[in-house]
């Protein structure tokens, strides 16, 4: 009988700059600090009451290695945060933009539209929005795969049909 897990609870991130870190996890992405060891470890969430700290950051001592290549590193390829709709996705894009947060792609996967992005140390990160199963079943025959960009969307064009999100 398998382990009965019923969410994935939280991130830690071993970060160079706790502080600035810390910024961009309040300022950019919105999340509550909720918590800190007072050892070089805060918590964070977006939602304390349905988990208390969703993500932790942790101070990298001096001679920790160097920012990781996220096309190539082994272990974590990046965390994904969902958002309730296309319109706060839209506006999560706009305050990336807005704050020079690098983005990598913006992508439609059919069960989902994404916007994958890094953080200070290049930890690569998403946001994304579900798209309705009455919606991606009609246009694409995968719907865990990477079909189009949706930067143009992001920006103010019409969704296309086939992927409209709430």
């Amino acid at each position: 009988m398998p382990v009965n897990i019923q969410r994935t609870g939280h991130l830690v991130l071993r970060v160079r700059e706790l502080e600035r870190s810390k910024r961009f996890f309040t300022e950019i992405l919105g999340f509550e600090q909720t918590g800190d060891n007072g050892k070089g470890m805060l918590f964070f969430s977006s939602d304390f009451e349905a988990n208390h700290h969703m993500l932790a950051l942790l101070q990298a001592g001096p001679d920790e290695a160097p920012t990781p290549d996220p096309q190539r590193q082994i272990g974590m390829l990046h965390m994904a945060y969902e958002v309730p709709s296309f319109e706060d996705l839209r506006k999560a894009y706009r305050i990336f933009k807005e704050n020079d947060v690098q983005i990598h792609q913006c992508v439609f996967h059919g069960i989902t539209k994404s916007i994958y992005f890094f953080d200070p140390d290049g930890n690569q990160l998403e946001v994304y929005c579900n798209v309705p199963e009455e919606e991606y079943a009609s246009s694409v025959p995968n719907p865990f795969s990477w079909y189009w960009s949706i930067e143009n969307e992001l920006e103010g064009a019409p969704q296309k049909p086939g992927s409209v999100a709430p």
